[in-house]
């Protein structure tokens, strides 16, 4: 299991899960790029917007 957004010290239950945090970001993506044609692109930016802490 992965979350998006953990803050250390709250508990695990008030994390974002990554996958959910994903899949809401690409549809608010999706709608924001649709006001200029662009709503599958932005769907796609908003799944691929994650990265890694290393």
């Amino acid at each position: 299991m992965h979350f998006a957004h953990s803050v250390k010290g709250k508990p695990v239950e008030e994390w974002h899960l990554l996958d959910e945090h994903l899949k809401e970001t690409a549809k608010l993506s999706e709608d924001f790029a649709a006001e200029f044609g662009c709503g599958e692109w932005g769907n796609l930016a908003g799944l691929w917007h994650g990265g890694t802490n290393d």
